[in-house]
């Protein structure tokens, strides 16, 4: 896993127009790459937030970084991963569900947070080419949220 280097400086005012300084570039604060990434860095404190599984904090990390660095990651087995898990739990739904208790909407919290991070990384697709694990990633990774919140309901 490539770790992104920290600036020394946390405000350098250089921001105030807009634009942020990312990985020796400058970008538009909205652009599709810090959209995407951004979300996702505000999906894994969620997940920190509510005690998920540190394997999922661990790869979202690692997405950002391939994301953010054009750097290489197993992705694949992180999909295996959900998908596995998914299928341990996977049940028929005919309805739309209310979620009760405190950890199923923490979960289901987490589950829309990243539904918003994948619709970022389809934007960012259209801009940049995304490896494809990470868009089936984001795809599972709601999923396994989301049987995870009914499971605790």
């Amino acid at each position: 896993m490539v770790i992104l280097s920290v600036a020394k400086m946390i405000t350098t005012k250089k921001g105030d127009q807009g634009q942020s300084h990312f990985l020796g570039k400058i970008v538009d604060k909205n652009s599709p790459l810090l959209e995407a990434v951004g979300t996702i860095d505000e999906l894994q404190a969620v997940l920190e937030l509510i005690g998920a599984d540190e394997k999922i904090i661990d790869d979202l990390m690692a997405v950002m970084s391939v994301l953010a660095c054009d750097s290489e990651a197993e992705l694949v087995g992180m999909v295996d991963f959900l998908e596995r898990e998914i299928e341990k739990n996977d049940q028929k739904f005919d309805k739309f569900l209310k979620f009760k208790t405190k950890r199923a909407l923490e979960f289901n919290w987490a589950r829309t947070v990243a539904r918003r991070a994948e619709r970022r990384v389809v934007a960012l697709n259209k801009e940049k080419k995304v490896d494809e694990n990470i868009l089936k990633y984001f795809n599972r990774l709601s999923d396994y949220l989301f049987i995870k919140a009914q499971n605790l309901n």
